[in-house]
């Protein structure tokens, strides 16, 4: 139900409603508008695009490799070539590759590859500079006609084999980590640029060196000097050195062997006027005048120095 107010209180409200209202004086002619000021419209702001960004460069797509795609593209650069490379692949990259006696004369497919074992003994390469920049590990050039090694110089390699190669110069390998070098019947006649590597086999067979002053401070366990003009052994003195082979060179007096732990000795008895009582007193465990491809005699000290 609706309750009503009563009449007089319902006028009151209105009054007071009318009485709160302030009312405008009547014109005939409305009030002009206010006007304000013209301004200049503000110039635009020029907002600097951004650079376009470069798209990421593409990956280069992997090649997984097999035997067959290698034998493919080793005969796509060399057409003489007869199929009778080897190869070590794990999950499609080639890991170690031989190329021995190959009729490989481009070796531009390497570029592709990246192995850490090359084995080119016995081809025809003689330009060996598509090698430059590889991180080889071991690298056989064995009875190949290569001649210079500065395309190896910076490599990390550990075992690099030069055997019966017309190489002269080793400066391309100073400072290199090999563990493992093999100059038999090369043209080499300064170790020096050896004098930084911690090498510990040494094979100098037939080369014509005359001094292993630069291998002082090498820690070498074996050294090879057979067949090479090399007398003084004094750079040796003190060494680690195991194994020595000194066979059919000019040396004379091995007093610098003294208190060397040598356990193999070959040497040419006939030659030495100083310091056999030195040899005598060598912890060897073998000992003799011949030891390389064509045979060996060596035999225990005590049956050695019997028959002498």
């Amino acid at each position: 139900m609706t309750r009503l107010l009563p009449a007089t209180t319902a006028l009151a409200l209105l009054l007071l409603v009318s009485c709160g209202e302030e009312k405008q004086p009547a014109s005939a002619t409305p009030a002009p508008a206010t006007e304000t000021p013209a301004t200049a419209a503000p110039a635009p702001v020029s907002v600097a695009k951004p650079a376009p960004v470069a798209p990421p460069p593409a990956m280069p797509k992997k090649v997984y490799w097999t035997a067959e795609s290698l034998h493919t593209e080793i005969k796509y650069h060399n057409h003489e070539y007869a199929g009778n490379g080897e190869f070590s692949i794990e999950d499609g990259q080639v890991m170690a590759m031989s190329l021995r006696e190959a009729k490989v004369t481009n070796l531009v497919f390497l570029e592709k590859l990246s192995p850490l074992a090359l084995d080119l003994s016995g081809t025809p390469i003689q330009d060996i500079r598509p090698l430059k920049g590889m991180k080889l590990v071991e690298l056989y050039l064995e009875d190949s006609p290569v001649t210079d090694l500065s395309p190896l110089r910076g490599m990390p390699l550990q075992k690099l084999y030069l055997s019966r190669t017309p190489v002269a110069d080793l400066s391309a390998l100073e400072g290199m980590p090999l563990t493992e070098l093999n100059i038999v019947d090369t043209q080499v006649a300064d170790v020096t640029p050896l004098a930084k590597s911690p090498i510990q086999m040494l094979w100098l067979t037939g080369s014509p060196i005359r001094s292993i002053a630069g291998l002082k401070g090498v820690p070498l366990v074996s050294l090879t000097l057979h067949r090479t003009q090399v007398k003084d052994l004094s750079p040796l003195s003190g060494s680690a050195l195991q194994r020595l082979h000194i066979g059919e060179t000019p040396v004379t007096d091995l007093s610098p062997l003294a208190g060397m732990s040598l356990t193999r000795l070959v040497f040419t008895p006939a030659s030495i006027t100083a310091g056999l009582d030195v040899a005598k007193a060598l912890p060897l465990s073998e000992i003799g005048t011949r030891f390389d491809e064509t045979g060996s005699d060596l035999q225990p000290p005590t049956a050695f120095w019997a028959g002498k």
